[in-house]
């Protein structure tokens, strides 16, 4: 047997499902008139030998640059048209085969695992909790072709197990009840006159010295020159509880580096579903100089012309901005509310979604006219846990159990679903292998894939589950 014919046998080797056998005179004539002399063990151009077997890939590649004409190259001699088609023919049937056969074998995608962001959204729907943020806690995932979803690009290893099983340990203590008892209940309003972050730009200073980058009293629906030039009180609040519901500060610029204002004062002391209510309304603001009619001047205030959209964003610190909802604020003052989850120390900051965000030094205000421009004042934020939150207390284990007993108590979800403290072992476990990592019988159930099995709408089986 020549070393042509061994060569040959090494691609029908791996490309064909049944044992090797006798290429044809064709495909072996072919490969030693065009394809040998620059890719045997000596020449290897392109780093491709084929006396060595190569991936189910490389022969694909193969055959498409040939039937494409990339090979051989054009200073070679081309072959001719009839011994190329018999080529192609010759290899492109056991590929297919082959193929075929290991897509009934194996499936056609690779068995993968979840990737973190398809981890994340797992436990949002497995725990009913859609504000959880995990997916930063987990190393980056792996890509082929610009995709993060390919099975052979997601590999497994031990530093990904350990952040999989924090992560999940992570958003399990979020939804767990914090106290035995059911928290107090207690809504608190939050007036804007008491916020730093919405007074304190009413002054100008070096890095605010703009009229469009600055709050604005107001009172109803008319301006106050005197407290934003702090001749009068910021607020009437310990005098005055009347003038105090209608006193407000304005906006004629969105939520953005140079003017960030937020309740400052609330922050969420424990993760929870809150109850928030936000008092709000569209006003006009009129223009300044008549050479300058787009700067804003701020001590003149009408009603607004038309409803303005506000979007709530959760902040968490270093400026960390989560979107939980919007809604529109009429010229007429409006109280909206959001039904939502926030983070243990999360505060909140409104934005005046259709406002501009200025950009100096030669810029226009977009939505300004030459009789003035749209505004947004805020009022208050009213902020309390929500009924749900107030329900997920522990249930109480009887005083006869032992102490580990009391530590596993079981936790009832709003939704009816029972969580375990072991649960997280349920959400991620390895296959076939206990707490400690060693082999376990799995009768009578599937075992629980290391993310891989757990998809959205499913709840992971827990102990006890069917028996």
């Amino acid at each position: 047997m020549n070393a042509s014919f061994r060569r040959c046998l090494l691609l029908f080797a791996i490309t064909a499902p049944l044992p090797a056998a006798e290429p044809p005179p064709a495909t072996r004539e072919f490969l030693d008139r065009h394809c040998f002399e620059c890719h045997d063990g000596e020449a290897k151009k392109g780093g491709l030998d084929l006396n060595e077997p190569r991936t189910f890939a490389t022969w694909v590649k193969l055959h498409d640059r040939v039937r494409d004409g990339e090979m051989p190259p054009k200073k070679k001699t081309p072959p001719a048209a009839a011994a190329k088609e018999a080529f192609l023919e010759s290899i492109a049937g056991p590929m297919v085969a082959a193929d075929r056969a290991r897509g009934a074998r194996e499936g056609r995608a690779t068995w993968r695992r979840l990737n973190r962001y398809e981890y994340e959204n797992t436990l949002r729907d497995l725990l009913d909790a859609p504000w959880l943020q995990i997916k930063d806690m987990l190393p980056e995932d792996g890509e082929a072709h610009r995709f993060n979803k390919v099975g052979d690009a997601l590999d497994v290893s031990h530093v990904q197990i350990a952040r999989y099983l924090a992560a999940a340990d992570y958003a399990l203590r979020q939804v767990m009840a914090w106290q035995p008892e059911r928290p107090e209940t207690k809504t608190v309003r939050y007036y804007t006159r008491d916020q730093r972050s919405y007074t304190g730009p009413m002054k100008f200073n070096v890095f605010n010295t703009r009229p469009e980058r600055a709050t604005f009293p107001v009172l109803g629906t008319h301006a106050q020159p005197d407290v934003r030039a702090g001749k009068a009180p910021t607020s009437m609040g310990q005098t005055n509880e009347e003038l105090r519901e209608l006193e407000a500060v304005g906006v004629v610029a969105g939520a953005y580096e140079p003017i960030e204002p937020k309740f400052n004062r609330f922050e969420a002391q424990h993760p929870g579903r809150y109850k928030l209510r936000l008092s709000a309304y569209s006003v006009w603001v009129g223009p300044g100089k008549p050479d300058k009619w787009w700067i804003p001047d701020l001590d003149q205030v009408s009603p607004g012309r038309r409803a303005e959209p506000v979007t709530l964003y959760a902040e968490r610190r270093p400026r960390l901005l989560r979107r939980l909802g919007a809604f529109d604020v009429t010229p007429d003052p409006t109280v909206r509310e959001l039904d939502t989850w926030l983070l243990a120390g999360e505060t909140i900051r409104p934005d005046a979604a259709r406002l501009f965000r200025s950009r100096p030094p030669n810029w226009h205000n977009p939505l300004a006219e030459k009789d003035g421009q749209p505004g947004v004042a805020f009022r208050w934020l009213e902020a309390g846990l929500s009924a749900a939150s107030r329900r997920r207390g522990r249930k109480t284990v009887p005083a006869g159990h032992p102490p580990r007993a009391q530590g596993r108590q079981r936790v009832r979800r709003r939704d009816g679903h029972r969580l375990l403290g072991g649960a997280l072992l349920a959400v991620i476990r390895l296959p076939g292998r206990n707490a400690r990592g060693t082999r376990r019988p799995c009768p009578g159930r599937a075992p629980l894939l290391f993310p891989l099995e757990l998809r959205a709408g499913q709840r992971a089986p827990l102990p006890g589950d069917g028996s």
